[in-house]
């Protein structure tokens, strides 16, 4: 398979080459099927470094020597018997399903400390295991880098629409009608694919991508039995269906299993704990301007592919689409997978995400994000053109807390909404939300 370029291409290539004595160990995060092996393995190929790879997954033997290891030296013997890795020397050591080993995870701490030359990775689609019971996180020892789904951007180039990548990576304003339109019809494909990478490429190759999202969620399910055990896969499934059908609002754990008791409660509590452990669901807690009323609110909840998202959620009804569907009442679905996608980019630009009420019936922005030293609110729609009235909560908390700008996340074209003492709320196209950090940059003061 093409190697299809990713955002972070740069960013872990640098790390890799990077002439730093006694480098953190890297962590490469993100749910399983998003591309990590090929991102590493990809920066691996273009570093003059000798590099050793390693699947714990698949290397069932080595993974067991590894286990038997009771001190770090031993296992620092082991990989040079093993497989010619000299700790001295500035070799790459990576290792892929690093969780899969046992041990691994208690000698992270003195890979950094007693390697002075080496470079170390570790891969896994549930890293948070890497540190089981009993084994410290290694603080100040590790860099943590989390990989999503493919971004628009990456889903254009993958599409064979490279020139259009750079467009929306460079302009926030400039785009005009056609080019509008044009974009919006893209997206419209990229919220029904999603972006894991299996299910562009089937996209791009015409093919059917509902079977591929299928096997990609039997995958997991396999995953779920064999990690979770039989008893609770069928309270991981019934968590990824609540969080699909009632994604925009509160999660609630009576739409997981209806009046669970409270045995049933504390399990539905672990597994969404997990869940968001191994990035496959994002939770955004919601505030209040009063601390006290915030406890009360119950969080949101959204899945980390959009595509899993609508490939679970529209399986009675026709697929929803930006341009086709006109219809108010189905377009109140579409609002959900927008705001699911635009939390998706939220966490992929490395904001804590989080949701505002005014009062306990009213007044909600849907996210409310951190830049420099003020706060930004961010409410999702899914207009095609701009309306006034989707901004009234926008405009109560600029004024309430002095903010400068926000943002109304829509289908309709970019547009800027001047509101006294210089505030702006700026209705900005999703196809454009990888611009939003630069943005912001130009209010922060």
């Amino acid at each position: 398979m093409n190697y299809i370029p990713r955002l972070l291409d740069k960013e872990i290539l640098s790390f890799i080459n990077e002439q730093q004595a006694n480098k953190s160990v890297l962590l490469v995060e993100g749910a399983r099927q998003v591309g990590k092996s090929f991102l590493v393995e990809h920066a691996l190929g273009k570093s003059s470094k000798k590099c050793f790879s390693l699947n714990l997954e698949k290397e069932t033997r080595l993974r067991s020597l590894i286990d038997e290891c009771e001190e770090f030296r031993d296992f620092e013997q082991l990989l040079r018997d093993r497989i010619g890795f000299d700790a001295v020397a500035d070799h790459v050591l990576f290792f892929d399903e690093a969780q899969e080993s046992r041990k691994l995870g208690s000698f992270v701490r003195f890979m950094k400390e007693d390697w002075s030359r080496a470079t170390v990775i570790l891969s896994g689609s549930t890293l948070s295991r890497l540190f089981r019971e009993g084994t410290h996180y290694p603080v100040g020892r590790v860099k943590r880098l989390l990989l999503g789904p493919f971004s628009f951007s990456e889903f254009l180039v993958a599409a064979g629409h490279a020139h259009l990548a750079q467009s929306i990576l460079t302009e926030d304003s400039t785009i005009g009608t056609t080019r509008h339109e044009h974009l919006s019809t893209l997206y419209d494909q990229f919220l029904l694919t999603g972006g894991l990478p299996a299910a562009v490429l089937a996209s791009t190759g015409n093919q059917d991508t509902s079977e591929v999202l299928a096997q990609i969620l039997a995958d997991y399910e396999q995953d779920f039995i064999r990690i979770f055990g039989e008893k609770d896969a069928d309270i991981v499934k019934a968590c990824f269906r609540s969080v699909s059908n009632f994604v925009g609002g509160p999660s609630k754990n009576s739409t997981v299993i209806p009046s669970p008791s409270s045995r049933v409660n504390a399990r539905i509590n672990e597994v969404f704990a997990r869940l968001e452990a191994w990035h496959l669901i994002l939770r955004s807690d919601q505030m209040g301007p009063g601390t006290e009323a915030s406890h009360a609110y119950l969080p949101k909840r959204y899945l980390f592919d959009t595509g899993i998202l609508r490939h679970l959620r529209e399986v009675a009804v026709p697929s929803i689409r930006i341009l086709g569907t006109l219809a108010p009442m189905a377009r109140q679905l579409l609002g959900g997978v927008i705001e699911n996608q635009t939390a998706i980019e939220l966490a992929r630009q490395g904001m804590s995400l989080c949701g505002w009420k005014k009062t306990p019936s009213g007044g909600e922005i849907d996210f409310v994000v951190k830049y420099g030293t003020g706060t930004c609110p961010i409410e999702c729609k899914a207009s095609l053109t701009f309306d006034r009235k989707n901004i009234r909560g926008i405009c109560e908390y600029l004024a309430m807390y002095r903010q400068p700008v926000g943002f109304v996340i829509s289908l309709a074209p970019y547009n800027v909404f001047t509101m006294p003492e210089d505030r702006r709320v700026i209705n900005l196209p999703i196809y454009l939300m990888e611009n939003l950090p630069v943005i912001l940059d130009r209010y922060d003061n």
